[in-house]
């Protein structure tokens, strides 16, 4: 239980290096089948609700709701939704600020989606982007055929740069030692470690309180 607690206000999002449930997560060795909810139940009982997107009853989680409200989306009448932090990245809300080229620090800001129906979007907290590379251009030689061999195939006498265009092929790395191999991926991404965030749902620390035993084996 993280101590002083209780100072952190209701909406206030951790990092969780422990595991929760997962629906498609298998059991480890020494920790209790997911299914059996008991990584939630530890974690509800200290305040905290995991960022997974579930729907949530108004009248259960008033205070959250009071914070939060229809945010990241609605679920029905009487009903909204969690915050979805699964397999994304956090990025402070852009609002007004610039950087050096005097642009929006996140240029799609105005752009930006709901997290679910009825969410908030555009440069508004809360929102997601998809992954994207940034538009951009390469320069190559192009071959100038300069006449054609006895079998009648081009031959190149000079090249010249033409305008940038994308020629769609990898560009190899050069000027590195040791020699940096590229690798591919289905997403662009930066180094990264999986952790899961919670979310702190109320202000009251007697539910703290209630958990005298660990939920599995030290």
């Amino acid at each position: 239980m993280i101590a002083g607690h209780t100072m952190l206000p209701v909406g206030a999002i951790l990092p969780y290096a422990a595991p929760v449930n997962a629906t498609d997560g298998s059991p480890q060795q020494g920790y209790p089948d997911a299914a059996s909810r008991a990584y939630d139940l530890h974690l509800s009982r200290q305040g905290w609700l995991v960022c997974d997107g579930r729907a949530l009853a108004v009248a259960r989680y008033p205070e959250l709701f009071r914070v939060i409200g229809h945010i990241y989306g609605q679920a029905g009448a009487g009903f909204f939704l969690l915050p979805d932090y699964r397999g994304r990245g956090l990025r402070g809300v852009n609002y007004g600020a610039e950087g050096p080229d005097q642009r929006l620090r996140d240029p799609d800001a105005t752009q930006r989606l709901p997290s679910g129906d009825g969410g908030w979007q555009g440069n508004q907290v809360g929102t997601v982007q998809d992954d994207a590379l940034q538009a951009h251009e390469h320069l190559y030689k192009m071959a100038i055929p300069g006449g054609l061999a006895a079998e009648g195939s081009p031959v190149f006498g000079r090249y010249q740069t033409p305008d940038p265009q994308t020629n769609g092929l990898e560009a190899p790395t050069s000027g590195f030692t040791p020699p940096i191999s590229a690798r591919q991926a289905a997403e662009t991404r930066v180094k990264n470690v999986y952790v899961n965030f919670i979310i702190k749902y109320t202000k009251n620390d007697i539910i703290a309180k209630c958990w005298p035993l660990p939920l599995w084996p030290e």
